[in-house]
């Protein structure tokens, strides 16, 4: 057989071959590529069943040490973190709106009666009064929601300068020393002569401390006293609020700067409490690279 002839019959054997091993081909790709990407397929159509109200559901991690079981626990991962934070805008949701339910049906059900008539003058200021009060309540309900709000949505607004920690607290002894007065209660401070600077924002600053001084105030006995000092130790500002008041046990301590938490729920609405100043506290204190700690017993 000659060598033309020899090339001829390789190229009609090539010819004949080619397609069989091309659709051969094909098929064994097509098998392979649906058998690696199985596991692709299970994680997306575990991930599409996911919703906003499943998000407890957690996806199958394949134990292939690859890429794949990589991308199903970094999704598992990604669902815990949805899931707490809908679990506490859900929360949030549901305590506020509770939380707003009570002033405003009172407010109301006062401005119900006083609009249909028939009270004197004096029933017509007492209901005033009252409507004055729960207002103020919520307006300060309301400005602790926003804040809280802001900060989950990491805009806390404030301006932060080289600012006199003593300023602050000095104004919020003036306001609560006004409390102070109304329930009988000695209020005492000691601060440092020497200015104490911090950078930070002194209005934030100054809710920060007549948020304490209000809770020492507002959960102390008639006569009970108040006792806040600052002072500055290896270039940090420490102020310390210390009250003869009620107590907080030692399953609650753990409580006391959780939103809308109250030891005595009951007494603590009665007070005027929402349950959001200490949070709101813990936050600037935070917001400003601080720590804040809480030591008490009942009694």
């Amino acid at each position: 057989m000659s060598f033309t002839e020899a090339l001829h019959r390789f190229r009609v054997m090539l010819w004949l071959a080619l397609p069989p091993l091309l659709i051969a081909a094909a098929v064994g790709g097509y098998w392979i590529s649906r058998r690696a990407l199985r596991p692709v397929d299970r994680i997306t159509d575990a991930a599409e069943s996911i919703s906003i109200r499943s998000l407890a559901d957690r996806l199958d991690v394949p134990n292939t040490a690859d890429e794949l079981q990589r991308l199903s626990e970094t999704l598992n991962r990604m669902l815990a973190r949805l899931n707490s934070s809908v679990q506490r805008m859900s929360q949030f949701t549901a305590d506020a709106s509770h939380e707003l339910r009570a002033p405003v049906s009172l407010i109301r059900t006062t401005a119900e009666l006083a609009v249909h008539g028939g009270r004197t003058n004096g029933e017509y200021h007492e209901d005033m009064v009252q409507i004055l009060a729960e207002a103020e309540r919520t307006s300060r309900l309301i400005d602790s929601l926003l804040i809280l709000a802001r900060a989950d949505a990491g805009e806390d607004g404030l301006q932060r300068e080289l600012t006199d920690v003593s300023v602050s607290l000095r104004q919020a002894l003036d306001q609560g020393r006004k409390l102070a007065v109304e329930k009988n209660i000695e209020l005492t401070a000691s601060l440092d002569k020497q200015p104490v600077v911090v950078l930070g924002d002194g209005d934030a600053l100054r809710r920060l401390f007549l948020i304490l001084i209000d809770n020492s105030v507002k959960y102390n006995p008639a006569g009970g006293r108040v006792q806040v000092a600052l002072s500055t130790s290896n270039g940090q500002a420490l102020c310390s609020v210390s009250d003869s008041g009620l107590g907080i046990s030692k399953e609650d301590l753990e409580h006391v700067f959780d939103r809308f938490w109250r030891a005595d729920k009951v007494r603590s609405r009665g007070m005027g409490g929402a349950g959001l100043g200490l949070s709101t506290a813990r936050w600037i204190v935070q917001r400003h690279s601080g720590t804040i700690d809480v030591t008490s017993e009942l009694g």
